[in-house]
């Protein structure tokens, strides 16, 4: 008998230091607000470096809205609290193409030529021993 009723506030202890734990981390959830999404945009903007990560941003705003914004909004959170640095915009975009999301870049064809850059048709047909700088 004294068995079962040392079991019974076993089990009533547990489950007394179980809500208050979970009290605890409601508490420490609703501290916390939610960011907007121009917050998180602007945000995503600060941490992210490299030439061309106003238009990758720019690009996955434009073409998937919403649903970048979710993807933004979880890298700001794990930049804030501390789990990662800060982002190349090379990094960005892998992080994008990974979640599914394809980024369609601008790509221009530059053919340098003694120091002066050349139109693509006037190279093709004098020769191909030109540098050709992708960018």
């Amino acid at each position: 008998m004294s068995e079962n009723i040392d079991e019974i506030e076993r089990r009533k202890i547990m489950m007394k230091m179980m809500m208050e734990i979970i009290n605890k981390a409601q508490q420490k959830t609703g501290t916390k607000r939610e960011l907007t999404r121009e917050e998180v945009i602007q945000l995503i903007r600060q941490i992210t470096k490299g030439e061309r990560a106003g238009e990758i941003i720019d690009n996955a705003l434009q073409l998937y809205g919403d649903t970048a914004v979710q993807v933004f909004r979880q890298l700001v959170e794990l930049h804030l609290g501390g789990k990662l640095g800060e982002l190349q915009d090379y990094e960005l975009y892998q992080i994008l193409e990974r979640v599914g999301l394809h980024v369609p870049l601008r790509t221009r064809v530059r053919i340098v030529r003694h120091g002066r850059r050349r139109a693509l048709e006037h190279q093709a047909s004098n020769g191909c021993n030109n540098k050709l700088y992708l960018g």
